[in-house]
């Protein structure tokens, strides 16, 4: 009986080993799920060119044609004279890249086109990665954009460091010798790396930080409960906090990093649809809605005013240039497909609101 017992046992062992070995094997062959952050390597995909097809709802487009440059970011290639250009990079999640807007519609680059007549040397990549905070934008900036030297970085970033209590503790990492043992193991791993990928998603989804449709979050959720309300504010007064400080300091790590390579860091606060607005087609208002599995407008609205707080106090302690576009950009469905990421029209209107404050800026800092 005990024979036949450890036989059992050795046999679903041996079971388990061989399934991991050949999911490491055949995601090795092929990932059908990319992946741009492995453990705390960035991956980037140079010289790619997408063409993505949707429902064609929300003011998105049927086709979508989405080009990865030399570099693996929007925008020109780098060209013969770059050391001569004034070079700027874009840095942010989703909403920086604009994954579901095609080539020259995402608002790095029309901000690009509308400041190209007054600064004929100026030079612009968007180089925002669907779902990075401010933790993977710290290794972009280490492994790829310090080396080549541009002189301004401009970040937009808070919504993906909300509730990030899987990256809190990583302020001070810089190296992967350093990261804790389920981050190492994603860098030799793919099977590792593609289940916390896998993982990350599941959270962003939970807060509708993931490509979703405006006309289902709000036609499709009600509100919360004055008591579930009350509960959650508690909850997250008390752990952002903690959460915020963190936050904190990775910005503070960014702008670091930016200075001792002579690099003018510039941050702009996030905007989203969600908070105390009207929505022009079904008179709901949108604080009232409820946006994610936890949260209402208000409440989600509240806490990236939070974070942009942050983003705020932290640039002008620094004497960094700072934007905050969030405070003054409408809260319209025209100009959003979901939550936070911009349509066409939006991404135009967004580019309009930045060229206000930083036109008068780069007239500064660009010699004729």
């Amino acid at each position: 009986m005990k024979q036949s017992l450890k036989k059992r046992i050795y046999y679903s062992l041996f079971l388990v080993v061989s399934t991991l070995l050949l999911s490491e094997l055949l995601l090795r062959i092929y990932n059908p799920f990319y992946i741009r952050l492995k453990g705390t390597t960035v991956q980037l995909p140079v010289n790619q060119k997408y063409n993505l097809t949707t429902t064609a709802s929300d003011g998105l487009d049927s086709l979508i044609v989405h080009t990865k440059n030399q570099l693996g970011f929007r925008g020109p290639d780098m060209g013969n004279d770059f050391a001569d250009r004034y070079s700027v990079f874009v840095v942010g999640g989703s909403a920086t890249e604009c994954l579901l807007l095609s080539d020259g519609e995402d608002w790095p680059n029309r901000l690009y086109k509308k400041l190209q007549p007054t600064f004929p040397s100026l030079w612009m990549n968007n180089a925002g990665i669907d779902g990075a905070s401010s933790y993977g934008h710290v290794f972009l900036l280490q492994q790829q954009l310090l080396r080549l030297k541009p002189k301004m970085i401009i970040f937009m970033l808070g919504i993906n460091d909300i509730n990030r209590v899987d990256i809190n503790g990583f302020d001070n990492l810089v190296s992967i010798k350093r990261a804790p043992f389920f981050v190492r193991v994603a860098e030799y791993s793919e099977l590792w790396s593609t289940v916390l990928n896998l993982y990350r998603l599941k959270n962003a989804k939970e807060k509708s930080l993931t490509h979703n449709s405006i006309s289902a979050i709000i036609d499709g959720k009600t509100a919360m409960r004055a008591a579930d309300m009350q509960q959650l504010k508690f909850k997250l007064q008390t752990a952002d906090i903690q959460l915020m400080a963190a936050y904190k300091k990775r910005l503070l790590m960014l702008i670091e990093l930016c200075r001792k390579q002579q690099i003018n860091p510039v941050f702009v606060t996030q905007p989203c649809i969600a908070g105390n607005a009207m929505d022009s087609t079904t008179g709901k208002n949108l604080g009232d809605i409820q946006v994610t599995t936890t949260m209402n407008g208000y409440q989600f609205w509240d806490l990236l005013q939070a974070y942009n707080r942050v983003t705020i106090e932290t640039a002008n302690e620094q004497l960094c240039f700072v934007i905050d576009a969030a405070s003054s950009f409408p809260k319209q469905r025209k100009m959003y497909y979901d939550l936070m990421h911009f349509r066409k029209e939006g991404a135009q209107a967004f580019a309009d609101t930045l060229y206000q404050s930083l036109q008068p800026y780069l007239l500064q800092q660009i010699k004729p």
